[in-house]
């Protein structure tokens, strides 16, 4: 049970900063902790930019009091504002009248609901990870170790300046899932894996936040509401990003999609009022809030609003309801598509870097319906998903039947998803195209499907709870117990099963040899702790990053020249990398030693090495290899790893 504080913290730097904004601007939505981590990126943005301007360290104490002091602002503002217009309504709109979720009962049984499954998903999650300072053997997960504690140790966190120590020059990334870990008190490990678990642990209120914001008020609202946020533990794309992958601002944006998608389903065309500036300002926030959680989900985003729009305008035009503006929305709908096919193909070119399944395409079209992503270990079972699949059935024809644009879109959204998943496993320059902004992998794709399948589902469930209220026959009264409990079997056996969330736990935990080999072990990672901590303060170590050198830095705060998995990133760099080649006689390298300065040198000769786990990917650092002994002094060995001091060569 160590994980309980750390992810109980990491959530609340996650959602409370964005909840506590909502609150301060009264912001009119149901279930605003489903809203707030998008509102929180977007802070974090804001004031991790205003920090590297003028110098302010990133630090917990100078963002939680700037976050203090802009709600207060909030308050503040609203207030002469309302003082100015007395009779206007606070939020600037008319009053929300009819909202089930309002009553006291079903807001606090609805937010419990959403609650446990968030903390089910993250104890099973978490079952087989070792415990919270088990370290991600992932490629990417060494990566963001680094960015955490770089962001730590120079106190910038901004989109461009935060991985220059990285990358050598200002360069964009979506950092703000490393920018919010590092506000942790945790080391870095701890750090990162809590963020992670509470990010997973937040999506189900996410997903309830976009179902009450898209569907409307209607008597059995809650229940559909809980219902959805349950459905969203099912589908398994998104921990597996999480905990397998290491993709983790891909995850944090996931987290961010689900209110996204509902504020441009709102700002597309809402039919039931017309959008005023300031909500749709707070729209655009939201969606703005996501794209930069991870710029890959506005392009989810962006597929909803066009699907949106294409759905309102055709319906428009059939029935002659505002044609002139229903041949605008289908225009510009067209247009948009055209338009971003195109980008795809010439700025986003090669972007398409996953490489099609080996199975036949039928064999991927089921792993695509049932969300099962591209890991040999993880199966295809349909039963998780047979429930949701049924009631997303259900909610198309009832959709379909009233002519509602919300579940029309949704039903046309779930087909382009899966067309676009499709595309993942198809040859030729218009599938690279139409997959590109998803660097061509179908997982990035799933969690849009996902909410296309979630707000069906949930539609479906307002459905057979009508007809059950209606009651004309005893079959039709227990239909919507009957589902209802068919989907919470489905989710309590499917949180539990152990070849589920808890083998993904484990994968690129502790259950490395089943899925990938690790580029550090636990013996390794001791000896690299331990080693760390009797270095010099003003110690560089060198070593073939592979070989899980990267810890020296973000675990043992030692700087290394390569800290990170990434081929050598300046010319410097790859000039040591390259040290063989003519270390003695080249004038550039000599000077770039001098620059870099290296003083100890890390050697993994283990079957975890960089070279002997894959020589192609480790070649960048063949040069290391090739160091001579006589420049080598042994400072520390156990078994196959080795720590030297290094004598300059020149």
């Amino acid at each position: 049970m160590s994980w309980i504080l750390p992810v109980l913290v990491a959530w609340a730097f996650l959602a409370l900063p964005g909840y506590v904004m909502l609150r301060a601007l009264d912001v009119q939505v149901s279930l605003r902790w489903g809203w707030a981590p998008a509102v929180t990126v977007i802070l974090a943005v804001l004031l991790s930019t205003f920090f590297s301007l003028f110098g302010i360290p990133w630090h917990p104490l100078t963002v939680v009091a700037c976050v203090t002091i802009l709600a207060a602002v909030a308050v503040l503002l609203r207030r002469l504002h309302r003082r100015r217009q007395p009779g206007q309504h606070r939020s600037g709109q008319p009053p929300r009248t009819g909202d089930p979720l309002r009553n006291p009962t079903a807001h606090v049984v609805t937010s419990g609901g959403v609650v446990l499954a968030g903390l089910a998903v993250v104890a099973s999650s978490s079952r087989r990870m070792g415990g919270i300072e088990t370290l991600q053997g992932g490629y990417d997960a060494f990566f963001h170790l680094s960015a955490i504690a770089f962001i730590r140790d120079s106190g910038d966190a901004g989109l461009t300046t935060a991985l220059t120590p990285i990358y050598g020059e200002p360069t964009f990334y979506p950092v703000m899932f490393d920018a919010l870990a590092a506000l942790l008190p945790f080391s870095t490990v701890t750090s990162a894996n809590a963020m992670v678990l509470a990010v997973l642990a937040a999506l189900p209120a996410a997903v309830a936040a976009m179902v009450a914001s898209v569907l409307g008020p209607h008597r059995a609202l809650p229940v559909a509401v809980t219902a959805g946020a349950l459905a969203s533990t099912l589908f398994l794309s998104t921990p597996a990003m999480a905990l397998v992958m290491g993709l983790w601002p891909t995850v944090l944006g996931v987290l961010c999609l689900p209110v996204a998608l509902a504020s441009a389903l709102h700002l597309a065309d809402d039919p039931r009022r017309t959008v005023g500036v300031w909500p749709a300002l707070g729209h655009l926030a939201v969606i703005v809030g996501a794209a930069l959680a991870h710029p890959a989900v506005f392009f989810s985003v962006a597929v909803a609003a066009g699907m949106a729009l294409l759905v309102r305008g055709s319906q428009r035009i059939v029935q002659r309801d505002d044609v002139r503006r229903g041949i605008v929305q289908l225009t510009l709908a067209l247009l948009s598509a055209c338009a971003a096919v195109a980008l795809s193909a010439t700025m986003l070119n090669g972007m398409n870097m996953t490489g099609p399944s080996p199975l036949p395409l039928r064999d991927v079209l089921r792993q695509i319906l049932v969300d099962s992503p591209r890991i040999p270990v993880i199966g295809d079972p349909i039963w998780p998903v047979a429930v949701v699949m049924l009631l997303a059935v259900i909610g198309a024809v009832a959709g379909a039947r009233h002519r509602e644009p919300t579940t029309l879109t949704a039903g046309v959204g779930t087909l382009v998803c899966l067309g676009l998943s499709l595309a993942t496993e198809l040859p030729g320059a218009l599938s690279a195209a139409l997959v590109n902004p998803w660097y061509g992998a179908r997982e990035r794709i799933a969690p849009l499907l996902m909410c296309m399948l979630v707000i069906l589902a949930a539609r479906g469930v307002l459905a057979v709870v009508a007809l059950s209220r209606a009651r004309r026959r005893r079959a039709q009264a227990i239909l919507a117990p009957l589902a209802l409990g068919a989907l919470l079997v489905t989710v309590a056996v499917a949180l539990i099963v152990p070849q589920r969330l808890p083998l993904m736990g484990s994968l690129a935990y502790t259950a490395y040899g089943v899925h990938l080999a690790p580029y550090d072990t636990q013996q390794e990672r001791d000896f690299i702790e331990r080693t760390a901590a009797e270095l010099p303060a003003d110690a560089v170590v060198l070593a073939d990053p592979r070989d899980g050198a990267t810890l020296y830095w973000s675990i043992g705060g030692v700087t290394t020249v390569f800290p990170t998995l990434a081929t050598p990133q300046t010319s410097d760099s790859r000039m040591l990398a390259a040290w063989y080649m003519s270390a003695d006689e080249d004038e550039r390298v000599c000077a770039a030693y001098q620059r870099l300065h290296p003083t100890h040198l890390y050697r993994d000769t283990s079957e975890h090495s960089g070279v002997a786990l894959n020589p192609e990917a480790s070649a960048p650092w063949d040069g290391l290899r090739e160091i001579p002994d006589s420049l080598l002094t042994p400072v520390a060995g156990e078994g196959p790893y080795a720590l030297y001091e290094l004598e300059a060569p020149c």
